[in-house]
């Protein structure tokens, strides 16, 4: 996976270009408001019972996304590089924001989380295994972990991408899996979703966010699961791109010693 072996300059680089890639981007829009809470409850919440003691949210901007589960959790501890979303609750239970280390490394204890989500946050970091096992690495026996990546390159990253980040990119379903695997992890739950023309439908009827739509969400999840043998990672040509961008992941630990 690119980035995977970058040196301690390369992640250096990657680390400054990204620290505030996703909230420049938001700026250059009248209003941020987020807009994946339907597609987030659909595909992963609903399921999600608790009470959970800690949820270690990954990369959460201002908690936004992580805000429905607040009824069943007591404390947050969110990452997050982007000093001016930091908060000091998130809906209406404690929150500690902290900056990500330069190496990846999660400054947590061993088997101390019960919930994590890192929702389309790690194909932002260059070394995404390493970062993958210290969020295994931290999550208690039979903890849940909650993942949504893109599946694709999503086009070159050397150059300029509208909408993108400088040096985000995704990951082949069957990498993350095996990453889950090494690390102790089973799927309790796999689905496929934003297929490519949901927003643009959207648009056309004139809602505000697509994402956050019920009947586009489950729209989307039909047409993501109808699509999904035409997964490819690189997609070069109008017949590849006919296919779900991203996948959902419910994981549970199962393994105390890590492989």
């Amino acid at each position: 996976m690119y980035g995977d072996d970058f040196n301690e300059d390369q992640i250096r680089q990657w680390y400054a270009e990204e620290e505030h890639g996703y909230y420049n981007l938001t700026q250059t829009y009248s209003k941020h408001v987020y807009g994946y809470h339907e597609l987030n409850r659909y595909h992963a919440f609903r399921f999600l019972p608790g009470p959970y003691e800690t949820c270690l949210a990954m990369g959460c901007a201002t908690g936004e996304d992580v805000e429905p589960l607040s009824p069943r959790v007591r404390r947050f501890v969110a990452i997050e590089p982007a000093e001016k979303w930091w908060r000091q609750t998130i809906g209406g239970k404690p929150a500690q924001f902290s900056k990500p280390a330069m190496d990846g490394s999660i400054p947590i204890s061993s088997s101390s989380i019960d919930l994590i989500t890192s929702l389309a946050v790690l194909h932002h970091v260059p070394n995404a295994s390493y970062v993958f096992s210290e969020m295994c690495r931290v999550l208690k026996l039979e903890g849940r972990l909650v993942m949504r990546e893109p599946i694709c390159t999503m086009g070159d990253w050397r150059n300029p991408r509208k909408g993108l980040t400088k040096n985000e990119r995704g990951f082949p379903p069957g990498w993350l899996e095996t990453q889950a695997s090494r690390n102790g992890l089973r799927i309790v739950r796999k689905t496929y979703c934003c297929f490519p023309l949901t927003v643009r439908l959207g648009k056309m009827l004139r809602v505000s966010s697509a994402y956050d739509s019920v009947a586009l969400v489950r729209l989307d999840a039909f047409l993501s699961w109808l699509t999904k043998f035409n997964l490819h990672y690189h997609r070069d040509s109008v017949f590849k791109k006919v296919a779900p961008i991203h996948a959902f992941y419910i994981f549970e630990k199962t393994k105390r010693e890590l492989a």
